[in-house]
């Protein structure tokens, strides 16, 4: 089955249509990528990365969150952003804490303006905007996902680790890619 069109500004690279598993109500997630000028500290690179980040759907797959993500994306918003979520017409955004431990004195501004293009969206759908941290740190404590998944949080974890593990979400170096002529 080809991958669905979600977006004209990101690329579906990976597409679960239905809930897998028995996690939350009904997770299951698609993979997005798209062009990153900026860092996962909202910092320009000399050169543009590709940027993998992933959605993660609930038993309803409401895909009214994809405007809500290109709002994200043209606001240049979108590079520190790893899973993005949407529960109870909450939109759960979970970002690299390299965010906050390079950005301190941002963060509080990096919320105030994801929550202002996410009301400037061209959907019509007032959007409340949870942003929280992943750490990748193989010894960190704290992670916070709390609204993302309505599951035992040990197991929310588990599950987005997993995710970046399969992925390697986040922003890294474009590599082009050699097609075979037939």
């Amino acid at each position: 089955m080809p991958t669905p069109v979600y977006s004209t500004l990101l690329s579906c690279l990976h597409d679960e249509p239905a809930p897998v598993g028995s996690l939350g109500r009904g997770t299951h997630y698609s993979i997005f990528r798209s062009a990153e000028w900026m860092d996962a500290s909202l910092q320009p690179l000399a050169l543009p990365e590709v940027h993998d980040f992933a959605v993660i759907w609930d038993e309803d797959h409401d895909t009214r969150v994809i405007p809500v993500v290109e709002a994200i994306y043209m606001a240049g918003l979108l590079s520190p952003v790893l899973f993005v979520g949407e529960r109870k017409g909450s939109l759960t955004v979970i970002v690299d804490s390299i965010l906050y431990s390079d950005n301190r004195s941002n963060t509080e501004t990096y919320a105030e303006e994801l929550q202002q293009s996410c009301d400037c969206s061209v959907h019509p759908d007032y959007w409340a905007v949870e942003v929280c941290m992943f750490d990748r740190t193989p010894s960190s404590t704290y992670q916070d996902a709390r609204a993302l998944i309505n599951a035992n949080e040990h197991r929310v974890l588990t599950y987005l680790r997993n995710l970046d593990s399969l992925w390697s979400l986040g922003a890294k170096p474009y590599m082009a890619t050699t097609h075979a002529q037939a």
